[in-house]
């Protein structure tokens, strides 16, 4: 969610920052201002589309993470070495949460049933004793999700697995 934030407040920082930016080019109107004008308004423009997007995924993070049927613990990955962690982009915690609308990981997100149903529905999901294999997708194209998860045992797995048919609708398939 962090990382969908700042990405939210970069694109709105950069948007302002255009328009500003032809405002002033128009006040002051130095030379060749109106070559400046234009493509400040589209920088302006094209940071505001970025906004745009960004700020609707945070919304589809939020509403995920609001309905939160599941939530696994963040996973720290990490290389053999400092170097390997910064270029490979490790070293950072990835939290996982299945919901009603979605998974999010990390900044990932993977989402249905949102918008009037145009990304699809969630059709069935099975807990395995160290996996949880999701499908979903609309009635021409199925997509599966397999993650890699310890199953509880006893009554939390009762939990889960109401919490899944109650919300979704959908009866967890649990694989012993």
């Amino acid at each position: 969610m962090k990382k969908l934030t700042t990405k939210k407040q970069l694109f709105r920082v950069a948007s302002v920052f255009c328009v500003s930016l032809s405002a002033v080019s128009f006040i002051f109107q130095f030379q060749s201002w109106e070559y400046c004008v234009v493509f400040a308004l589209m920088g302006g423009v094209f940071f505001s589309a970025l906004f745009y997007f960004a700020n609707k995924n945070l919304r589809s993070a939020r509403l995920i993470v609001e309905n939160m049927i599941l939530h696994i613990r963040p996973a720290v990955l990490q290389g053999r070495n400092s170097r390997q962690k910064d270029e490979d982009g490790l070293g950072e915690n990835l939290e996982m949460v299945v919901s009603v609308f979605g998974i999010l990981l990390g900044a990932k997100i993977i989402k249905w049933g949102q918008e009037g149903g145009r990304d699809g529905r969630l059709k069935a999901v099975e807990i395995g004793k160290d996996y949880l294999s999701i499908d979903y997708g609309t009635l021409g194209e199925t997509h599966n999700i397999r993650l890699i998860y310890s199953r509880p045992e006893g009554e939390t797995l009762t939990q889960i697995t109401e919490k899944f048919r109650r919300d979704t609708g959908v009866v967890p398939t649990v694989i012993l």
